[in-house]
């Protein structure tokens, strides 16, 4: 052990812990009695909100990925997890040098997809994470949270995306 590297850990971990409160009330919701069961032993968590959960979560990303294929924007099928990878390269503003081959330097291919970030988010109201900073080693790829709205948001995001692509791909 390196006692160099624990005892700062140990202090970290200190200002990380879930309160007792906290604990309590998810042990009580963990441990709930299922209303589904009539008193056969299940959980409520398992029972009855993880499914219904799961349910809308794949509605709600069969939605999205509805539309992205409707729009043409390719996208990797999510099979689980709270969002969908969007190949969104078509929509980077082109290289500063006008040139298409040869070496792209890292700075310049960060600036043109912050660029089409700050375009998604302000012009068109659309908060996407940019690739890159999930360690995405592609430019142009996008994830987007499928889960983090209310419907009504979630159905307004998907008028925007449609009309960020229908604006960007118009004569």
């Amino acid at each position: 052990e390196n006692p160099d590297i624990r005892l700062p850990m140990q202090k970290l971990n200190d200002l990380c812990q879930i309160s007792s409160q906290t604990q309590l009330l998810v042990e009580k919701m963990l441990t709930a009695p299922s209303a589904s069961q009539d008193g056969e032993g299940g959980y409520w968590s398992t029972d009855d909100f993880l499914p219904e959960a799961r349910r809308r979560m794949k509605a709600r990303c069969e939605k999205l990925e509805s539309c992205l294929n409707e729009a043409g924007i390719p996208h990797l099928t999510s099979d689980s997890g709270m969002f969908v990878w969007m190949d969104m390269r078509e929509f980077l503003p082109a290289r500063e040098d006008g040139n298409g081959s040869g070496e792209e330097s890292q700075e310049t291919i960060d600036k043109r997809e912050r660029t089409l970030y700050l375009e998604l988010l302000q012009k068109h109201g659309l908060l996407f994470t940019p690739g890159r900073s999930m360690k995405n080693e592609l430019p142009g790829f996008f994830r987007c949270v499928f889960t983090a709205a209310s419907d009504h948001e979630f159905d307004l995001g998907l008028e925007r995306i449609v009309n960020f692509v229908n604006e960007k791909r118009a004569p």
